[in-house]
């Protein structure tokens, strides 16, 4: 697996996930279908979760509110990716993230940023974060998890 290197923009928790490309993840012209790195991302926040202590149950309570994407190189079935996210910035409420993924020699295949808030439940409105949530999120950690095996 390639180094792992500090990312620029990231000020607090952070993960990089590797993984292959699933045969369900590529669209009739055999590359990434864009959707899929909306899973990627996902999966790996919520293992950047789980390492900071945060409860499957919260997963509900922080719905994504922005996002944007740029993509600059396909991926095809079974190649091993690096998916990084992490934390850009937290607020009252609110937590930026940047991502990347990469392919094995280190190209960037996609990037972007994505806001997440922490709501009250099923009321309206947010709330700000748990004072433990929002120590783990500023952590200047970084977790790394290979899943492609």
């Amino acid at each position: 697996m390639p180094a792992v290197t500090p990312r620029a923009g990231v000020s607090g928790a952070s993960i990089i996930v590797w993984r292959r490309v699933a045969w369900n993840e590529t669209d009739a012209a055999g590359h990434n279908h864009f959707t899929a790195v909306f899973r990627w991302i996902e999966e790996a926040e919520h293992a950047l979760f789980r390492s900071i202590g945060v409860e499957a149950t919260m997963i509900p309570r922080i719905p994504r509110v922005h996002i944007e994407v740029d993509y600059f190189d396909r991926l095809y079935f079974d190649e091993v990716i690096e998916v990084r996210v992490g934390v850009a910035k937290v607020g009252t409420s609110s937590c930026h993230f940047g991502f990347d993924v990469r392919k094995t020699d280190g190209g960037r295949a996609i990037g972007g940023s994505y806001v997440i808030v922490h709501a009250s439940g099923t009321a309206s409105g947010a709330k700000p974060w748990p004072e433990r949530i929002r120590e783990g999120l500023t952590a200047r950690t970084e977790v790394t998890t290979d899943l492609s095996s």
